[in-house]
C-alpha cells in the first residue's frame, strides 16, 4: 500500500526540494548533510551564517510561515 499525502503539502516538500538544491549551486556548498566531516573534510564547502539565513527564510517562506521569524502568518 502506498503512502498517501496530502498534495499541497507534496508541492510544497518539492518546491523545498528545488530551493535547497538552487541554493547549495548557488552558494557552491558540497557539504549538503552539514555533517562534521563533511563530503570531503579536508576541502568541503559548509554555508556562511548568511547563506543558512537566506535558506532559513526561503524555506519558512515555502511553508507558509514568516521568512524573519518562522511563526505562522495571521
Amino acid at each position: 500500500m502506498a503512502l498517501r499525502m496530502d498534495p499541497a503539502r507534496r508541492r510544497r516538500l518539492q518546491e523545498l526540494a528545488r530551493i535547497h538544491d538552487r541554493w547549495q549551486a548557488e552558494h557552491g556548498i558540497d557539504d549538503a548533510e552539514f555533517t562534521p566531516d563533511g563530503a570531503d573534510s579536508a576541502r568541503r564547502r559548509t554555508p556562511s551564517p548568511e547563506a543558512e539565513r537566506e535558506l532559513m527564510a526561503r524555506s519558512r517562506a515555502v511553508m507558509g510561515l514568516d521568512p524573519e521569524t518562522g511563526h505562522y502568518r495571521d
